[in-house]
């Protein structure tokens, strides 16, 4: 891949629109639409804007796998092609409809956390315009971009008012507990992921018994962040048995995500061997709590016999 060209374009999206994809940043709060959330408080909830660009990953992920399946001279000249494009102003994924597309399920799922939250007895406040957490820019070792991300993040979540951050994926979780200080000075936030604070508070999940499912562990949360029983604590209250694939816990397998804007076809392959890992279990079901891995494992599980769904879709 001529990487020349896909920093090019990340730098123009991010320029223009404040992550790599080009997404309204004021679209990333639509997920508190009606739920009477004030945009100020000591404890924010903060989502990374990750569930809400996840058309928009799969879009673009798709379309650069079907190209580097013509050539790598193909898909870097329509790289070329759609960094050019947005230099004189014209947004290729908005020309094709990208934009706003099949986004109901995944507010979905940051809207059953922040209610589960509230029925913990939690208030929070949100921030309309959220930025992008920059976990991109920082796995391709984009420095300053990534810099300038964290910057932006800090400054929206002191403009809240925030004390604590109640995190929803865990490369959020991993970026604002390690990463922030390194990079903004001053800043003392305390940082949780929301499993942590439903089980601490002893929130009772609804009930699904007799259902079995195969959980894979988003290395951000369980490798990164040592969040690894959380989730199975709230499957357990939920009466869901947990099937565990060989790699799992800090030695989970990879859904292939790092590398998938680089090496489209290699993430494939990765993430198609750990849907294979996880559905050797012999459940039907495979849950994440990441949304990286729910695109990349939902793409390959497709004629599989198994469904991917994330944790918030299973719990609350």
């Amino acid at each position: 891949m001529d990487l020349e060209a896909l920093r090019k374009l990340l730098e123009m999206n991010a320029a223009r629109a404040g992550n790599p994809l080009g997404v309204r940043e004021g679209s990333c709060g639509d997920w508190a639409r009606g739920l009477g959330v004030p945009e100020r408080g000591e404890t924010v909830l903060y989502t990374g804007c990750l569930y809400q660009m996840i058309p928009q990953i799969r879009a673009f992920s798709d379309l650069l796998r079907r190209l580097e399946s013509l050539g790598h001279g193909v898909l870097d000249l329509a790289i070329r092609l759609d960094a050019s494009m947005l230099s004189i102003g014209l947004d290729s994924a908005k020309l094709i409809g990208l934009i706003g597309r099949g986004r109901k399920r995944y507010l979905g799922i940051l809207r059953s956390i922040a209610l589960a939250l509230r029925n913990s007895g939690v208030d929070f406040a949100y921030i309309r315009e959220e930025p992008y957490n920059g976990v991109l820019y920082h796995d391709l070792g984009m420095d300053h971009l990534f810099e300038a991300q964290v910057k932006r993040v800090a400054e929206r979540l002191a403009e809240a008012g925030a004390k604590k951050v109640i995190t929803v994926d865990p490369h959020s979780t991993y970026m604002l507990r390690y990463l922030l200080s390194e990079y903004v000075s001053g800043v003392d936030l305390e940082v949780v992921h929301y499993t942590e604070v439903l089980v601490e508070r002893g929130y009772r999940p609804r009930r699904s018994e007799g259902i079995e499912v195969s959980l894979h562990d988003p290395c951000y949360l369980a490798r990164w962040n040592g969040l690894i029983e959380q989730p199975r604590e709230l499957l357990e209250r939920a009466g869901i048995h947990l099937r565990e694939p060989e790699f799992s816990k800090e030695f989970t397998g990879c859904c292939g995500g790092p590398i998938e804007s680089i090496f489209p076809r290699l993430s494939s392959e990765i993430a198609k061997k750990r849907v294979e890992e996880l559905k050797s279990t012999g459940s039907n079901f495979i849950v994440v709590s990441c949304p990286i891995c729910l695109v990349n494992l939902e793409r390959e599980s497709k004629g599989e016999g198994v469904r991917v769904l994330d944790l918030a879709e299973v719990l609350l």
